[in-house]
């Protein structure tokens, strides 16, 4: 047989395609990220169903990579699937509030990622911390019975993704949070700028032990972070005639100077806050914040800017 007629038998090789051992990695990792994630499902509390749909596929309506947002279709519904499910849901959520992911399989999502032989969509542990907690917006007061739990969580090693959402299912829960009065004041403290937020925000939305809090919320407009100002300014507002004590400090935060590389809408939004609570706390006309939607815990600044 010739040249020619040798070559014309062999099969064409495609430039472009990718070589057999890295299709099986890509596979390999997958494998392991999805039986990783079988394996938690299957040491974990009763999942609720609702709509032959399980609690965690409504509660992606709620990740900040959906394209739902607070108050549209898609929110309303999984609003209405929590609140069916009702307590029946805490087991599941105060599981994935806990999820932290290691540093080896955030690797191995990153390689997976960088391949194209196989598109998938995993969620990360810190935006299950989120959505989990945005549930407690709709449970309320209903969940009451999670504080203790979530007060204990403070204790355990925890990131401060979980940390700060912990914070925000305290906050939704509202005034029924008061037995985590104490740890939320340990948390406003703490190193993180974001879990420090946080906890400040959720002291003003318990409104209770004025005594204890306004001290820790005065000290904490003077953070060196411009949100857990802003957040402390709010708690101040919330608790009305009762931070009377706060009023310098708040007139001294609307005068002062905007910090060095800060956005200069955030200064914007820690002055109306601060302005608004020296208005709740002068006339006394206090009000619930109508479930103001955080953003990694913060409100957004369209939640912000609009009427409380």
């Amino acid at each position: 047989m010739s040249d020619e007629h040798r070559n014309a038998c062999l099969p064409l090789s495609e430039p472009h395609s990718n070589p057999w051992w890295l299709r099986a990695f890509a596979a390999s990792i997958i494998g392991l990220l999805v039986g990783s994630v079988w394996l938690l499902a299957r040491q974990g509390p009763r999942v609720p169903v609702y709509c032959g749909k399980s609690l965690p596929i409504w509660l992606r309506n709620y990740g900040w990579s959906s394209s739902a947002r607070l108050h549209s279709r898609e929110w309303n519904e999984a609003d209405d699937a929590v609140r069916h499910m009702g307590t029946n849901c805490i087991p599941v959520l105060l599981r994935m509030i806990r999820e932290k992911d290691s540093k080896l399989k955030l690797r191995l999502l990153s390689l997976a990622q960088k391949q194209r032989l196989i598109r998938f969509h995993f969620t990360t542990a810190a935006e299950r911390n989120v959505e989990a907690s945005r549930a407690f917006i709709a449970l309320g007061d209903t969940a009451r019975g999670a504080v203790p739990a979530l007060a204990r969580m403070y204790d355990e090693d925890l990131s401060a993704n979980s940390l700060g959402a912990i914070a925000d299912a305290l906050a939704w829960i509202g005034p029924a949070s008061k037995p985590a009065i104490s740890v939320l004041l340990r948390a406003a403290t703490n190193s993180d700028s974001k879990v420090r937020a946080n906890a400040l925000w959720a002291l003003g939305e318990i409104r209770a032990e004025p005594k204890l809090c306004v001290p820790a919320l005065v000290h904490a407009l003077g953070d060196s972070d411009e949100w857990a100002q802003l957040s402390a300014a709010h708690a101040l507002g919330m608790l009305g005639t009762e931070a009377q004590s706060a009023i310098p400090s708040l007139r001294e935060l609307t005068n002062s100077p905007r910090v060095f590389n800060s956005p200069v809408m955030t200064r914007l939004q820690v002055t109306l806050e601060a302005k608004n609570a020296l208005r709740k706390i002068d006339s006394g006309a206090v009000s619930p914040s109508s479930k103001t939607f955080p953003e990694s815990a913060i409100p957004a600044m369209d939640w912000f800017l609009s009427p409380q």
